[in-house]
């Protein structure tokens, strides 16, 4: 049954999710599999509506505007109308000031829509990060998460389970055995890398991914999948939470605050096109991501939270954290076919090495250009007076940024004569550290836009620098090629701005992920981690939601929805 947002309105819903990427499709999903009644508010489109895969009936879930014209006009917004945050961040760093696009999705799915689906299990010694960094002087690294790796192994199985994750067992891996499908067969090229890392000692395994790799499959790592192919969290959770379990979504709708009593949740604020809409439920969970959930806390302001709902202590948007790492190319040292998966091997021989806790190195899902290496040469040329000094001392810097053909020239002789045509680009992820003045937050002049405020620690720089002198000891100079400039963070990697523990003083959400003082608002994304551990984020976002929606589930006891659309709720 298709409903209005007057109707939505007029609904005390189960739950109310503010968010439909990892960690809000998939607690709504296990919501409303539950038998919750769900309703979805997204800020960005319903993209996964137009695909050819989509199934039929799904128009009748999405929550219409009030004139009836359909989705909103985004004609003028080319970044949301093709999923992206639409504002730009304004950061500022001990790197110097930026100003750029949000690097995050905005539409159904999230940033899972434009994930290249890697979906790893944090290590076991991840849930007691401070022993990892004994010397990590000023940082608020926890000595443990709230939650223990025994406690969130039986949900990581289920979220393996429920993203098809295909791989094979990392040997070096310390914790429960994933649950994993068969994953495609390798290339002659990516066969190669595997010998060369194996025979040097090191223990690749395949990746674990949530893909089905289906005919012409290249891992869709630039834009959503189109194909119900990729497992992003649309696919996976979203359009069965509607299609199944009688869920509903309101697409094209900011939330823009919300309003609470000293303890509670009343109503979620939002606005689709120039109409405001209030929607109230018995429960809340804010899975806006990393930078989105703590902004719109922090613009909740009243007279019971002055400063912003959970924000009594000064948390929420502070401990904000990355990653750090390069952007590799790896030579086979031959000619050999590349084609088919990108995103194939990993190694983790260097997630912690004498004592430093490092990451894990992986491949990034994409073939390499000669413009990617033209690129990194421009850079080096530009930025390092040693770099070819043979050629360019004489020269003024000006001179230096002009060099085009001398940078296609040893383009050219890194991608041919080096066998870098054939090249597997990786990526280094190195564990990123909470600082309390590292911060997210709405900027004071224009809301809609963020602020950052980040130090790029010298302990980190460290780190990515020890991992490089790791992978050029045991692979030699010539196979591998640093295609990212000094200093790379990995923004859509964010986390830690509304971290949770069980003292109020130091986190902002319980361990069952309830906000400190509210009784019905929780937090389902990365702002909950603690730390940020050596690997991508998004199955333990997973597994996390599943774990929240469960606690809310058990929480809400015998509370239900009414099933008719049209008539309010008793409280």
């Amino acid at each position: 049954m298709t409903l209005t947002p007057a109707e939505c309105a007029n609904i005390r819903w189960d739950v109310i999710v503010v968010g439909a990427g990892m960690g809000g499709a998939t607690a709504g999903y296990e919501l409303a599999r539950r038998g919750r009644r769900v309703l979805f508010i997204e800020k960005g489109p319903f993209l996964h509506a137009a695909f050819g895969a989509a199934p039929a009936g799904l128009e009748a879930t999405v929550v219409q505007p009030a004139d009836g014209t359909g989705p909103l006009d985004r004609a003028g917004d080319e970044r949301l109308a093709g999923g992206r945050w639409p504002h730009r961040f304004n950061a500022r760093t001990n790197l110097g000031r930026l100003s750029f696009p949000g690097p995050v999705g905005c539409a159904s799915g999230g940033s899972s829509t434009f994930y290249a689906a890697a979906l790893e299990r944090f290590a076991p010694a991840d849930f007691s990060p401070r022993a990892n960094f004994a010397q990590a002087d000023g940082s608020t690294l926890p000595e443990h998460w709230p939650v223990s790796y025994s406690e969130i192994d039986p949900y990581y199985q289920r979220a393996e389970q429920l993203f098809r994750v295909r791989g094979s067992q990392d040997p070096l891996y310390q914790g429960g055995a994933s649950v994993l499908l068969k994953p495609p067969g390798l290339s002659p090229r990516d066969q190669r890398l595997q010998e060369i890392f194996s025979r040097q000692g090191l223990h690749p395994y395949r990746v674990h991914v949530g893909c089905e790799f289906i005919d012409g499959c290249d891992g869709c790592p630039d834009g959503p999948c189109e194909k119900n192919c990729k497992r992003d969290a649309a696919w996976t959770c979203l359009i069965p939470a509607l299609l199944q379990h009688d869920a509903r979504l309101l697409p094209d709708c900011e939330v823009l605050r919300l309003e609470a009593s000293a303890d509670a949740i009343d109503a979620v604020i939002c606005r689709q096109g120039e109409r405001e809409w209030r929607f109230s439920g018995a429960a809340v969970v804010l899975a806006g991501g990393a930078f989105g959930t703590p902004a719109l806390l922090l613009r909740s302001r009243s007279a019971e939270w002055p400063q912003g709902i959970g924000n009594q202590n000064d948390l929420v948007g502070r401990n904000l954290m990355f990653h750090g790492g390069d952007f590799i190319a790896v030579s086979p040292g031959e000619a050999l076919d590349g084609a088919g998966a990108q995103k194939t091997l990993a190694i983790n021989d260097f997630y912690a090495v004498g004592g430093d806790k490092l990451g894990t190195f992986q491949t990034l899902g994409v073939r390499l250009e000669i413009g990617q290496i033209m690129q990194y040469l421009r850079e080096n040329a530009e930025l390092s007076t040693a770099w070819w000094r043979w050629l360019l001392s004489p020269r003024p810097v000006w001179w230096r940024k002009l060099t085009s053909p001398f940078v296609r020239l040893g383009a050219m002789v890194y991608y041919y004569l080096f066998n870098f045509r054939d090249a597997s680009v990786w990526v280094s992820i190195l564990e990123d550290l909470p600082y309390h003045e590292n911060r997210v937050y709405p900027h004071p002049d224009n809301a809609q836009e963020l602020m950052i405020e980040y130090r790029y620690p010298d302990e980190m720089k460290r780190r990515v620098n020890l991992f490089r002198d790791q992978l050029r000891k045991v692979l030699g100079n010539r196979r591998l090629m640093i295609l990212s400039h000094a200093n790379k963070i990995d923004y859509p990697h964010v986390c830690g701005t509304c971290r949770f523990g069980d003292d109020p003083q130091v986190s902002v959400v319980n361990a069952d992920n309830r906000v400190h003082g509210m009784t019905n608002l929780y937090v389902a994304d990365a702002s909950c981690f603690p730390s940020s551990g050596g690997t991508n984020p998004s199955l333990t976002i997973a597994a996390l939601a599943l774990r929240a929606a469960e606690k809310i589930d058990a929480r809400l006891g015998d509370t239900r929805a009414d099933a008719a659309p049209g008539r309010a709720l008793q409280t």
